[in-house]
């Protein structure tokens, strides 16, 4: 890896004008080298489009919503940099030497194929709050990720916000489109691909010491309502313990539990039948995935 190398960081967005921009600045306000920074935003299909008064902004512009993946692989595919610092349109860097910390430690550790920060969580509504997102690792009955206090170091689970070498995001062929089918709700895609890069033998490393704020908001995004996105949660997990965790049936079945009591505390049951048939829905295609850029079937949604 050069000494400072070119890093792009690409921001999939759409319908969060104000928030990309405000995260634009702090890009702008990182001590890494302006130089050798590549800011990449995909507008997928916003009303209005965006438009940047910062020149040196790469825009991509989808006159139809394409969803979080296709929009996060394209800004892969098209970024130049070495380095891909991948983004949500709703987070704020709290670190101005984020990037440069994070580049530090891959220069460090040549097995490192990502870097991770701390995840702060900010809940916007009528009650206001927020709590720290902490390293998650799999339970045992149901496979769900759970959260945990982790040191600096070596970790099996990152969260939404890292630096990445792109060569190898291009290698296992990116964000995985079964985790986003229809347009759904990608949840766990994440983990997927991180669990992709650790079979490939690379090492998935936590900084303790660098921090973002996930700006939890209603309005625009890529999320579906509460009822479309609880079935994509209970799809997407069924499709990530096949993939990633041993005993995965059982698993399955220890999910309905999760499902029943996530109902039962959030006093959600007008919407336990979605959950129910992305449960089923994800058994069916957890049975004929094939694995990342082998599921011909999805070509045809």
């Amino acid at each position: 890896m050069e000494t400072q190398p070119t890093v792009s960081a690409i921001i999939a967005s759409k319908d969060r004008f104000d928030m990309v921009s405000s995260l634009i600045n702090d890009l702008r306000r990182q001590d890494y080298p302006q130089d050798k920074l590549e800011i990449l935003v995909i507008d997928d299909g916003s009303t209005p489009a965006y438009q940047f008064p910062d020149v040196q902004v790469t825009l991509i512009r989808h006159e139809k919503a394409q969803g979080a993946q296709k929009s996060r692989n394209e800004g892969i595919k098209t970024a130049q940099g070495t380095i891909a610092f991948m983004l949500d349109d709703d987070i704020e860097l709290l670190n101005n030497d984020f990037i440069s910390r994070a580049i530090d430690l891959l220069h460090q550790h040549q097995d490192v194929a990502a870097v991770f920060g701390r995840h702060i969580a900010v809940k916007h509504g009528p009650e206001e709050y927020t709590w720290e997102q902490l390293i998650t690792r799999p339970t045992l009955y149901s496979g769900e990720l759970i959260q945990y206090h982790a040191p600096a170091g070596p970790i099996d689970w990152g969260n939404q916000v890292f630096l990445v070498k792109r060569h190898l995001l291009l290698e296992i062929g990116g964000y995985d489109g079964i985790f986003g089918l229809n347009g759904g709700h990608s949840f766990r895609e994440e983990s997927d691909l991180h669990a992709r890069l650790r079979r490939q033998g690379y090492t998935l490393w936590y900084l303790t010491d660098i921090a973002y704020k996930h700006h939890i908001v209603e309005t625009g995004g890529h999320g579906p309502a509460i009822g479309k996105r609880l079935y994509w949660i209970a799809h997407n997990h069924i499709i990530f313990i096949k993939r990633h965790l041993r005993l995965w049936p059982l698993r399955a079945i220890g999910f309905l539990y999760d499902i029943a009591r996530y109902n039962w505390f959030q006093g959600r049951f007008r919407y336990i039948l979605n959950m129910l048939h992305g449960y089923c829905a994800g058994w069916r295609n957890a049975l004929r995935d094939h694995g990342t850029g082998q599921n011909h079937w999805l070509e045809q949604q």
